[in-house]
């Protein structure tokens, strides 16, 4: 009797107690109703950034433009130096020390465009020319290198857009062509530097330029060629030709002045301003006359250059090769090539750009003995009031 009353007991609380839970549910049940989705997460409030915080860092990001030069430095006997460290160069902007950003001597892919003269004056020095594909693919593009090529005399023609093929180049050098009497080398140069200015950032842009360094009949100045390199950070090489001894003592004649130079109604390209000189207008500067080391090592002033395109090369930190001592253009080609796969790459960021117009690099290595060649400098023209609101 007594079990039996201790079972039903047992059997009463089960019951209660699945009563409960049943009711616990029901009544959690009705307190979601017409509650969907997942409860909200508590997300703390985002604390406003001052207002002073944000403009200083918007001031900062405008003033931030990086600068950045190829250094060749050589030994008394002209060979290259390799272990140069950090801490033994200083680098100059308009005089006043610099603290450099980026230091590195590993080279970086390059993007270069061969620009060869292709008028009646160079016909019996382009047979020269067209066996330097391999060599030029092999010594100075390396693996991830590409190369285009212009060439140029009354026109300047693209005989190759940018391409990692050794036997494309080959090609495009044997089939280049003889034309006109004029050397329109500042145009082709310019050409060369648009082509440039579409690669990536992280490409080095060189121009080697196969000439004999002056120009006639271009409608681009020689101030125009400085300040669109310089601005762009191409290195502008020369490799002269080796004509017979006639052909280099005989400098090429200044052409007569065309009379429609000075007609403003002459055509000019697409949104310009047929004046004198745009960039003159656009930088407010002249170009100076600096201390320029030339290919050979030697010191030499821009004004007094030998050549258009030894001028281009001081100024943009490259070198301009004479072919006049008996040497080929593969030996001064393998040269270059040396040269850039040996150079140091520095970079800084201004620490003031109070001045427009030029702006002149100047680096020095404290080791005795060697000598230190670097782009001359650059153009800057600050923003207009419009512009330094705004965040690039």
């Amino acid at each position: 009797m007594i079990m039996d009353t201790r079972a039903t007991i047992r059997s009463a609380l089960v019951c209660l107690l699945i009563l409960g839970v049943a009711a616990g549910i029901a009544v959690t049940v009705r307190a979601q109703e017409g509650v969907t989705g997942a409860p909200p997460v508590y997300t703390p409030p985002r604390e406003k950034e001052p207002e002073l915080t944000r403009r200083k860092e918007a001031d900062i990001r405008v003033q931030s433009t990086l600068v950045t030069t190829p250094v060749t430095v050589i030994d008394e006997s002209g060979e290259f130096i390799y272990d140069l460290r950090e801490q033994e160069f200083e680098i100059l902007d308009n005089g006043f020390p610099q603290r450099i950003e980026r230091f590195e001597n590993l080279a970086r892919p390059i993007a270069a465009v061969i620009v060869v003269q292709t008028n009646e004056r160079t016909r019996p020095l382009l047979d020269q020319v067209r066996p330097l594909g391999t060599v030029f693919s092999m010594l100075m593009l390396g693996p991830a290198g590409q190369v285009a090529v212009i060439s140029y005399d009354d026109r300047v023609r693209q005989a190759q857009d940018f391409s990692d093929s050794n036997d494309l180049l080959n090609q495009t050098l044997e089939e280049l062509k003889v034309q006109g009497e004029k050397a329109r080398l500042n145009d082709a140069l310019m050409r060369a530097i648009a082509l440039l200015e579409k690669r990536p950032r992280t490409e080095r842009r060189i121009i080697v330029a196969i000439s004999d360094g002056f120009d006639s009949g271009s409608e681009t100045s020689d101030d125009e060629v400085i300040r669109r390199a310089t601005g762009s950070e191409t290195t502008i090489y020369g490799l002269g030709f080796n004509p017979a001894q006639l052909l280099l003592a005989a400098k090429p004649r200044t052409p007569p002045p065309d009379p429609l130079d000075t007609n403003v109604t002459r055509p000019t390209p697409p949104g310009t301003v047929p004046t004198p000189s745009r960039s003159e207008g656009t930088y407010n500067a002249p170009i100076p006359i600096v201390d320029i080391l030339a290919g050979t090592g030697r010191i030499i002033k821009s004004a007094v250059a030998s050549s258009a395109l030894e001028f281009y090369a001081g100024y943009t930190g490259g070198a301009f090769f004479s072919h006049w001592k008996k040497k080929t253009l593969e030996d001064q080609l393998s040269r270059i090539a040396a040269e850039i796969n040996s150079q140091y790459e520095i970079a800084y960021v201004p620490a003031s750009l109070n001045q427009p117009g030029f702006h002149r690099i100047e680096v020095h290595v404290q080791r005795p003995g060697v000598k230190v060649r670097a782009r001359a400098g650059y153009f800057y023209q600050p923003p207009k009031p419009s512009q330094t609101a705004q965040t690039p």
